[in-house]
């Protein structure tokens, strides 16, 4: 049974640990990516050998940050030794750490787990859940204060990349008093505002600015308005010349349309279609959309991965939200 701790209690543990493997979950987002590596760099100026492994390896995105070479993927490869201690970053449930993540904290004696969504459980050893916070970043903050590792450069803006990306550069409703604190630190540490949102925010490639005319174009909205759903495929990809790392973003253009209570971008993948999905307030999309799906997230971004072709996913996705909204 899993044992739910404090930063505190998880960073005691941290410190009696050492051949650490820190793993996000798969489609790794800005959070999981910049997390990991943040506190991969916490750990190695401990004196600790510690690895960073995500599903599918860096991505593109964010593949200048500060370490972004040094990330493995849990899918192929071999690690430079091996972990006896896993510990999941920005990861809702177990599966969403990928076959390959699973093996390898499956492997490891000791797991633990730091996370910030509110329908995470708990699996592995113990775990440290904050479902209040913006970003997974904002716990890996005081975590790293927690481990008396003062915050550097590297580690500033690998979490300031993590924290504004998760709250929509502190638009979002998840935005709190700590998630502007935690930024604040990261900036007090070194991390370049300026540049870091001209990366994130002000450059996109002509793949990504193609895709995004693709995808807003095959949009289609509810009889009552209230539902706004677009489809993703291996196809349109190749057409535009993209990959899956640009669709980050795009469902947000769905949620903003004035009237839509609830978007849905529904994308192929070789497992099945994953389902990124959106929701204004007061409407739950986790708890009653994505938890009922088997996927998880946060009150308003939520998402799931079926195991059908797209079509058939989206239509039973539809009227999972249907059913919701009757309520």
């Amino acid at each position: 049974m899993s044992q739910r701790v404090t930063i505190e209690q998880l960073a005691d543990w941290l410190k009696a640990r050492d051949e650490i493997a820190l793993i996000g979950h798969v489609f790794p987002d800005g959070d999981a990516t910049g997390s990991t590596l943040a506190l991969w760099h916490a750990l190695k100026a401990m004196g600790k050998q510690a690895v960073v492994c995500l599903p599918g390896g860096k991505p593109s995105l964010y593949d200048w940050l500060p370490g972004a070479d040094s990330i493995f993927d849990t899918e192929e490869g071999t690690l430079p030794f091996v972990p006896n201690t896993a510990m999941s970053v920005d990861v809702s449930e177990r599966g969403r750490l990928g076959e390959g993540g699973m093996k390898l904290f499956d492997s490891c004696p000791f797991q633990g787990v730091l996370d910030h969504h509110k329908t995470n459980e708990g699996f592995g050893q113990l775990y440290a859940v904050d479902g209040d916070a913006a970003a997974v970043a904002e716990l890996v903050v005081d975590l790293i204060d927690a481990l008396g590792v003062q915050m550097d450069e590297k580690m500033a803006e690998c979490l300031f990349v993590a924290i504004s990306t998760d709250c929509g550069n502190f638009s979002f409703s998840n935005t709190r008093p700590h998630t502007f604190q935690a930024a604040a630190r990261c900036v007090e540490a070194g991390a370049d505002v300026s540049r870091i949102t001209e990366d994130l925010y002000r450059t996109r490639s002509l793949g990504r600015t193609k895709l995004l005319g693709v995808v807003l174009a095959g949009l289609e909205i509810s009889q009552d308005g209230k539902v706004a759903w677009s489809r993703l495929t291996d196809d349109l990809l190749q057409f535009c010349g993209a990959n899956q790392e640009d669709s980050e973003g795009i469902i947000n253009y769905l949620i903003e349309m004035i009237g839509v209570q609830v978007a849905v971008l529904a994308m192929e993948r070789k497992e099945g279609t994953k389902l990124s999905l959106r929701a204004k307030a007061p409407f739950n999309v986790a708890r009653d959309v994505a938890v009922p799906l088997g996927g998880g997230g946060h009150d308003c971004a939520a998402g799931v991965t079926l195991k059908m072709p797209l079509e058939d996913a989206l239509k039973k996705t539809l009227a999972v939200i249907r059913k919701a909204l009757e309520k």
